[in-house]
């Protein structure tokens, strides 16, 4: 009889300690608000790029900042977070779950819990409108390219680009077109290891691992044909060619560098192409 015990004891899961279940939803919280911190500030990024401001001397200029459908979903997850662990704090009070190891209702709060902060993840990197990475999404995947790069020596390059005329049609006729170039963009850029974003307000990046300068102007070029076949409506055609500004760098980066220079380098490239009456692709 007590050797049935004793298996059956063995084989048993072990109950989870309520301070244990505890540190579980702190660490759960802690994430959480890292997270949200990172998406609303974007500190953390520009700490490990190199100092990079959206504002800096060195002309980059600000991010798509979050509009009003973000900051409302963004507020219904962080509601939905806070509800959940409510109720698994108040089950843990009262002493209505054996902590946490055999109660059907706990484990759901939990694992909706753990789905939230899943859901903050992946608000955080994509752009509403769009659908795409946005720039803090970008500039997460920048440090992970620049830092493999670095140490497998091989080239990185940045293609930023943007349709010329853009500020020059209403608000609802931008969003259709950020929509239809975006979703133009992901059928144009074929390789899985190649990163899209929205920039800015009207501008996209590519980033484009293990890719030299050749290559680059390979990929800017299908964006050109691409997208310039386009029909947007407001925008006129140049020489039968939705007119593109295209700016491109590429760079083998050394350890003692940071991003900060290889993003200005493309992006003074952008610059340039639309100082050039647009339509046109500049190579820093």
């Amino acid at each position: 009889m007590n050797e049935k015990t004793n298996a059956s004891e063995q084989t048993a899961a072990p109950a989870a300690e309520p301070e244990n279940i505890m540190q579980h939803i702190q660490d759960m919280i802690g994430d959480l608000l890292q997270n949200a911190v990172g998406k609303l500030h974007k500190t953390d990024t520009h700490e490990q790029i190199g100092g990079a401001h959206p504002q800096d001397e060195k002309g980059i200029e600000q991010p798509a900042q979050m509009n009003l459908t973000e900051i409302k979903t963004f507020i219904d997850v962080m509601q939905k977070f806070i509800d959940n662990v409510s109720v698994m704090v108040l089950q843990l009070e009262t002493g209505s779950t054996e902590h946490g190891s055999a109660d059907d209702k706990f484990i759901d709060g939990y694992m909706a819990t753990a789905d939230n902060i899943l859901e903050m993840a992946a608000f955080s990197m994509k752009d509403a409108l769009t659908g795409l990475s946005n720039r803090y999404g970008f500039d997460n995947r920048l440090i992970l390219e620049w830092n493999r790069a670095t140490r497998d020596k091989n080239a990185l390059s940045l293609v930023i680009f943007c349709v010329d005329g853009f500020e020059g049609i209403g608000k609802s006729e931008q969003e259709d077109m950020l929509k239809a170039v975006s979703s133009k963009l992901e059928d144009t850029i074929k390789r899985t290891t190649d990163f899209i974003a929205r920039w800015s307000d009207e501008e996209f990046a590519v980033l484009l691992p293990i890719t030299e300068e050749v290559g680059a102007s390979i990929v800017a070029e299908r964006i050109r044909v691409e997208i310039g076949n386009m029909d947007i409506s407001g925008i006129a055609k140049k020489n039968g060619k939705l007119p593109i500004s295209i700016g491109i760098y590429a760079h083998t980066p050394e350890p003692t560098e940071k991003p900060a220079e290889f993003i200005n380098n493309a992006y003074k490239a952008l610059k340039k192409a639309k100082e050039t009456e647009g339509d046109a692709i500049v190579f820093a």
